[in-house]
């Protein structure tokens, strides 16, 4: 993940429940936690969202029949991507995610309304990666987007990294 993408994590709004902050708490690996549990019982149609998502973002050149990918021109300062998982029958989503390039006004005008327009026809909710959960709306994100690492890079990247570096010496180790 580049420093200037911001990530957002898509789950169906009617899989919340006051519980769903555990993922977070409970995910001890360097990985997004799983949302699989959360996709169980979303009935919406998949492949709708599927085919939406190639009219915002070019297909990537990897991934499989099961774990789809959509990637944009990062030499245009276009690098917002998706993926989407899929169960081994492709019956059932089990994790989809986005990140937006906050490098280019144009990557939140034209990609990031339109992934949020896709989530709010499809009654999907949005997680960052401090476990809040969001509408798919901008205003409702924009405080997100405020106090992300990609913003704040973006904002004073020298205050940024003199930020990681104080914070890493101040860790103590064993």
């Amino acid at each position: 993940m580049a420093i200037w993408q911001y990530l957002l994590i898509v789950v169906p709004e009617n899989s919340i429940n006051d519980n769903y902050e555990c993922i977070f708490k409970n995910n001890k690996s360097d990985f997004l936690p799983d949302t699989d549990s959360f996709w169980k019982n979303f009935d919406g149609n998949i492949s709708s969202i599927i085919s939406e998502l190639d009219n915002i973002i070019p297909k990537a050149g990897w991934g499989d029949e099961t774990c789809l990918n959509w990637k944009g021109n990062e030499k245009k300062e276009e690098d917002n991507d998706a993926c989407i998982c899929l169960n081994d029958d492709k019956t059932k989503i089990e994790e989809f995610h986005f990140r937006i390039d906050l490098r280019k006004a144009s990557n939140i005008t034209n990609v990031f309304q339109s992934i949020l327009s896709l989530c709010e026809k499809n009654n999907l909710l949005l997680m960052d990666l401090k476990g809040n959960i969001l509408k798919p709306i901008i205003e409702t994100l924009i405080e997100s987007i405020k106090v992300s690492n990609a913003y704040t890079f973006l904002s004073d990247p020298v205050k940024y990294l003199e930020n990681l570096s104080k914070n890493s010496s101040d860790e103590t180790r064993t």
